[in-house]
């Protein structure tokens, strides 16, 4: 009730300071908006009346009161999202449809975490970091991912193959590791050379054995 007190109030001041108030065309257009065949009033009546009675319950009003058309997803899994779109602009369903996108801001992310691993850090803990790469063998430099995402931390760099021209996308250190642009780039079945890696400080016993074996394999048949 304070938003529409509020809401009337604003109005009221707008149309008096721009002399629009006392027109006989700025009543007619309220009467029909607020009266008329999908009018606010005309529309809201009943379910407010509902509202107010003392036994109300949502669930027991039916389809006109209840949300009959819910889907919950997670916002940076583009593929998903783009398939629940899709769904809510084609299905059958005439009523209320509510998407539910949850995903927390990376930035506010960063700022909540950003104590907690230097804290870690200085007590010698391991943490796990994830970082995503571009693959420059693979990348065929058309940067349709970086249109796509708009990550700032997306860019390009020089392409090292002397026989190409084009640059190649890159990831810079930047990346907090939403895994975004990969996201874009599989939903919109563009090149595969986007990559997910875990940077690991403070690596465990096992993990720094594994990491050992795994550089004399790839030594070996480099060689």
């Amino acid at each position: 009730m304070h938003f529409l007190s509020d809401a009337l109030r604003q109005t009221v001041n707008n149309l008096r300071r721009d002399r629009m108030l006392w027109r006989w065309s700025t009543w007619k257009s309220a009467a029909r908006f607020l009266f008329g065949r999908g009018g606010l009033i005309r529309e809201t009546y009943r379910p407010w009346r509902a509202y107010k009675r003392r036994d109300f319950h949502p669930r027991q009003q039916g389809s006109e009161l209840g949300v009959q058309w819910l889907r919950t997803v997670h916002t940076y899994r583009v593929a998903e999202m783009r398939k629940t779109l899709i769904e809510a602009f084609t299905t059958d369903y005439a009523g209320l449809k509510i998407i539910v996108a949850e995903g927390e801001c990376q930035l506010e992310r960063q700022r909540r975490i950003k104590p907690w691993l230097a804290s870690l850090l200085q007590r010698g803990e391991r943490v796990v970091r994830v970082r995503y790469g571009v693959d420059e063998d693979v990348c065929n430099g058309d940067h349709a991912c970086i249109r796509l995402s708009g990550c700032p931390t997306l860019t390009i760099k020089d392409n090292p193959d002397p026989l190409k021209v084009d640059p190649v996308a890159t990831v810079i250190d930047g990346c907090v590791g939403c895994g975004l642009c990969g996201e874009n780039a599989h939903a919109a079945t563009l090149c595969p050379s986007f990559y997910r890696a875990e940077v690991i400080t403070n690596p465990k016993w096992h993990e720094r054995l594994v990491d050992g074996v795994r550089g004399v394999l790839v030594r070996a048949l480099q060689a």
